[in-house]
């Protein structure tokens, strides 16, 4: 399949952040790590209010075979466990804990050997999330039966302007990444590596060429290149892109054998499998063009968004901003700044009131705008009137299920309408009077 064929949209330019090394966080004095992930159940608690913990202890576990292992990012105190609001609007349990300035720290046990059980082991103890795939990395690796990967994608860049985390790992911390997918590959049945690029990061995929020639790494790998359009990172686009195949309702990753990573994942595992290191802090962008310090930064799981305010200051302190998570189009705006960043945060902007406007939405114009860049091949408009007029049947039929949400329609759309948040409604209609189909 050519990929002039696929559609999409082109992004507007940002290079603010671009070549900027990670920049760690000053320590704060309290830390709120939310105990549950958009797709993930809810861990529980495994530590006391008034418990004293280091950096690496473990304060919460699994619940059931496939939850999440979190870690304390700091040494202190823990002072309460409480209901609060996450970024994507849910509520779970988090548990407060104040820093003592200690600095004190605890590792995983060294690891016992390479093997893919090992290694599978190490991902799940160390508490990696895949953002990708928006769930624990191990359950992609621990309960593939008779199936395996046989294709390794490992994504190096973004294509959205206001996120650079993987190309910023993938230029500054290039050994970590590289052995951390030579790890993935271990786990995998993948004959070799595809470093996947957008077309603007040639120099970068030149570094990787380079770095690999020089330190004579002992593995096969290739590099691709796809074009700088959005959505093409999204894992089924991407999976469409590269591989030539479909994931569908009766069709998943492992059943056609492809597995997608990214550059921050790989860097998680080199550090849990080298270091012993369990997985503490996210890997931001944090963008604006009120924001004195944009850049990328390393952050504490559990740090509020009033505390990156004020950490990285706003040129202009005395007006209303709008925080948003997440990208350009599937960005969630922020219910207020007692909100904790957690271990799926990948990009944080920060706009001025007079950034940004909000228009009434008008009657649809039939102008076929968003059929033309919908990557999946649907019909918006089509979905759109049957999501209204409660057509379930309608729904199945135009495939409401195969939508990824990328946003591209809502993006082009002339009549400003909410396109993407109906078809996310719709969806979950669709779900609910489908039998969970």
């Amino acid at each position: 399949m050519k990929l002039i064929n696929f559609k999409g949209i082109y992004l507007p330019k940002n290079d603010k952040t671009k070549g900027i090394d990670f920049t760690p966080l000053r320590p704060m004095n309290f830390y709120n790590v939310p105990l549950k992930l958009p797709n993930i159940s809810e861990s529980e608690p495994c530590v006391s209010v008034g418990e004293e913990v280091k950096e690496g202890t473990l304060i919460a576990k699994p619940v059931g075979k496939f939850g999440l292992k979190i870690y304390s990012p700091v040494s202190g105190k823990v002072l309460n466990i409480f209901d609060k609001i996450t970024s994507n609007g849910d509520y779970c349990k988090h548990i407060l804990i104040m820093n003592d300035n200690k600095n004190e720290y605890v590792d995983l046990p060294e690891i016992e050997s390479f093997s893919d059980v090992t290694l599978i082991d190490r991902i799940r103890d160390a508490g990696m999330v895949d953002n990708v795939a928006k769930m624990p990395t191990f359950m992609k690796y621990a309960y593939t039966g008779s199936k395996s990967y046989k294709k390794l994608f490992i994504l190096m860049d973004e294509i959205d302007p206001n996120c650079t985390i993987n190309q910023t790992l993938a230029e500054f911390k290039m050994g970590a990444v590289v052995n951390g997918a030579k790890y993935f590959m271990n786990i995998t049945n993948a004959p070799y590596i595809t470093f996947v690029f957008t077309d603007k990061n040639k120099r970068i995929a030149n570094m990787l060429r380079e770095y690999i020639a020089k330190e004579k790494k002992n593995y096969d790998y290739r590099i691709k290149f796809i074009p700088n359009k959005y959505p093409f990172t999204n894992p089924y686009i991407l999976t469409r892109l590269l591989a030539g195949k479909r994931v569908n309702k009766k069709t998943s990753f492992l059943d056609i054998g492809v597995t997608i990573e990214t550059a921050e994942s790989c860097y998680n595992f080199c550090r849990a499998v080298e270091f012993n290191k369990p997985v503490t802090r996210k890997m931001v962008t944090i963008d604006g063009d009120n924001v004195i310090r944009r850049g990328n930064f390393s952050i504490p799981n559990g740090v509020s968004y009033e505390s990156l305010v004020d950490f990285v200051g706003l040129i202009e302190k005395n007006v209303d901003i709008k925080l948003i998570e997440g990208n350009l189009l599937q960005g969630r705006a922020q219910y207020n700044k007692e909100i904790s960043v957690s271990l799926n945060t990948n990009s944080i902007v920060i706009m001025k009131y007079d950034e940004f406007y909000e228009e009434y939405e008008t009657n649809c114009i039939s102008c076929g705008k968003c059929v033309k860049v919908c990557p999946m091949g649907l019909n918006p408009e089509r979905l759109e009137i049957a999501y209204m007029d409660e057509d379930n049947d309608e729904l199945d039929r135009l495939k409401i299920q195969t939508c990824i949400e990328c946003g591209c329609c809502s993006f082009v759309c002339p009549s400003r309408r909410y396109i993407t948040q109906r078809l996310k409604d719709a969806k979950f209609y669709n779900k609910n009077n489908s039998g969970g189909k």
